[in-house]
């Protein structure tokens, strides 16, 4: 299948400041701000950011949609389901206009989050990858193996098959270059999103997004 890539520029000035007010130790920052700081200073430092890889499979929206949001998200994560009602508005808010780019990027502390996205691609291969992304998002999900592919099951999808596309573990290079593509642009953790190459980090409200989307529209979708 032929991927794009999408090189929207990353603008930074969207962020506050995170260094700490003056102090006795001015130039002691706290641990804890350490990793949102590191990736507006590797965004800043890119004049031309990564591109990132889009499979159209994993996107609504029309392709030539002058808003492209890529969300770097998680199935197990508590703020990324969270946001889904939030993103869901925003597309019928904007039909047409903003076209919602999925990358995995499943966190090392979520142990279901890697078989979720693996299971996910496999329903991708069939079709029904958002149908099946938006079980995962379900109250209550259980990230088991058997879980996983009742969930296929749950959507006609041949158990079999899909058991064996899980088992064999056929999308994990898919997978990895996700979060490769994710840790080159120092993607802080999830939910994170970039809004034509704009990020934005956390379970924002609705707001901060038509807010976003508004500059991008005002930028003549560039």
């Amino acid at each position: 299948m032929t991927r794009r890539r999408y090189t929207g520029r990353v603008m930074p000035g969207h962020y506050r400041r995170l260094w700490p007010a003056a102090s006795a130790a001015p130039f002691l920052v706290p641990a804890l701000l350490m990793v949102p700081l590191l990736f507006v200073l590797s965004v800043t430092c890119l004049a031309e950011p990564a591109g990132v890889t889009i499979d159209p499979a994993l996107t609504r929206g029309p392709a030539g949609a002058p808003v492209t949001i890529v969300e770097f998200g998680d199935f197990q994560c508590p703020l990324c389901k969270r946001t889904q009602p939030v993103l869901d508005q925003l597309l019928k808010e904007y039909r047409g206009k903003v076209r919602l780019v999925f990358k995995n990027f499943p966190l090392a502390s979520h142990p279901g989050a890697r078989p979720a996205a693996e299971a996910a691609r496999c329903a991708a291969a069939r079709g029904v990858f958002w149908e099946y992304h938006d079980l995962l998002y379900l109250p209550g999900t259980d990230f088991s193996r058997e879980a996983l592919i009742g969930y296929a099951g749950r959507l006609a999808l041949d158990r079999e098959a899909f058991a064996a596309c899980l088992d064999a573990r056929q999308f994990r290079d898919e997978i990895d270059a996700d979060v490769r593509e994710g840790r080159a642009l120092g993607i802080p953790g999830t939910p994170t999103f970039l809004i034509n190459g704009k990020p934005l980090v956390g379970a924002q409200p609705i707001e901060a997004f038509r807010e976003a989307i508004a500059e991008a529209l005002q930028s003549g979708g560039k």
